[in-house]
């Protein structure tokens, strides 16, 4: 899997904001990755990549309603050679179980990435 990545981190509410960049080359991290762990990111991305990023929700999927917090991330590059461009946030279940799947790449709930 080969990805680059830009994840743009905000808070709703704030003007606060953080780029990171991640570059990852046969799986592994390439130069250029400023997330804190790019080997957990590019692992992250080969186990759950395909599914967060690229297959459509299930219809009847049901997501609990809570609230996880303000952060917000926009995911925007190519993995494969497909592009990507991928709002998260921590709005209700589903969103939260995304972000915590792809948690090494955007930063933990509490805001740092």
């Amino acid at each position: 899997m080969d990805a680059d990545l830009t994840i743009v981190l905000t808070s709703a509410g704030s003007d606060a904001r953080v780029e990171r960049k991640l570059v990852c080359k046969d799986s592994q991290p390439a130069d250029g990755s400023t997330v804190r762990d790019a080997d957990a990111a590019c692992a992250a991305l080969t186990k759950h990549g395909e599914k967060v990023f690229f297959e459509l929700p299930d219809r009847n999927r049901i997501c609990t309603q809570q609230y996880g917090g303000p952060q917000q991330a926009r995911v925007t590059g190519t993995i494969s050679g497909r592009e990507v461009d991928k709002q998260f946030s921590l709005t209700d279940g589903c969103k939260i179980s995304e972000w915590n799947s792809m948690q090494a790449l955007l930063g933990s709930r509490a805001g740092e990435a």
